[in-house]
């Protein structure tokens, strides 16, 4: 069951590097990009996640100069790609921060895919945690997961907790290895290539993200950071 993916940059941040690395690169700023994962296959035009809210796809001085990356809104992405709104038939959100589900409300009639954990945090979110704001999921019926799952054949949703409650790594198989979206906000530097990988610099439980970003990095298949530059060049 092969499928291909894209991946659209849909925004653009400049935090610094300990937003990812735990206890690691505090004050070395980073540019931090935004995606959507566009998955074809099967008969099936998927998305995984939906990105940064078209209203704040906004391109920093200078990203493109240095990276020679252009920043797009997910509705401009996809026409890029020759596929409409209507055209996605699911969405599947490793977690529902802002920037992995701003434009969910885009595609009311797609099967929108989440783990039950994270949308109950969602809909009640600790005060110390701001990245969540129930308006970008509104008015939308979700499919919930309760654990590991295949909810689409060649797709498995494997529940990785601590960056967020009910944060999930997508794997979809496709014509030459699995291809993996980790649950967890991360860069290249999560993973080197040798030692453990390094515990996302945000989270609810440390040490649950710590063990989970060690699950993802032993799994078979190519990692596709979610905030990597790398990432927006790989497509398969």
């Amino acid at each position: 069951m092969p499928y291909t993916v894209t991946p659209l940059l849909t925004g653009v941040r400049n935090p610094d590097q300990g937003i990812m690395t735990y206890q690691q690169g505090y004050g070395q700023p980073i540019w931090l990009p935004i995606y959507s994962l566009l998955v074809r296959g099967e008969g099936h035009t998927i998305l995984i996640d939906t990105g940064l809210d078209e209203d704040e796809a906004m391109e920093p001085a200078g990203f493109a100069e240095e990276t020679g990356l252009t920043v797009a809104p997910l509705t401009e992405a996809l026409e890029a790609e020759g596929v409409a709104p209507e055209d996605v038939d699911i969405v599947i959100n490793t977690h529902l921060h802002d920037d992995h589900c701003g434009n969910n409300r885009l595609f009311p009639k797609a099967r929108h895919i989440v783990q039950q954990t994270e949308l109950d945090f969602c809909r009640n979110p600790h005060p110390l945690d701001h990245r969540y704001d129930e308006y970008f999921i509104e008015d939308l019926e979700f499919e919930t997961l309760n654990g590991d799952a295949e909810p689409v054949p060649g797709i498995r949703c494997v529940l990785t907790p601590g960056h967020s409650p009910g944060c999930q790594t997508v794997i979809i198989e496709t014509a030459t290895q699995p291809v993996i979206m980790p649950g967890c906000c991360c860069n290249e530097k999560n993973f080197p290539a040798n030692g453990p990988a390094i515990c996302p610099g945000v989270h609810c439980d440390a040490f649950a993200a710590y063990d989970n970003i060690q699950k993802i990095k032993g799994m078979e298949g190519i990692i596709l950071p979610v905030h990597g530059l790398t990432t927006a060049r790989m497509k398969f």
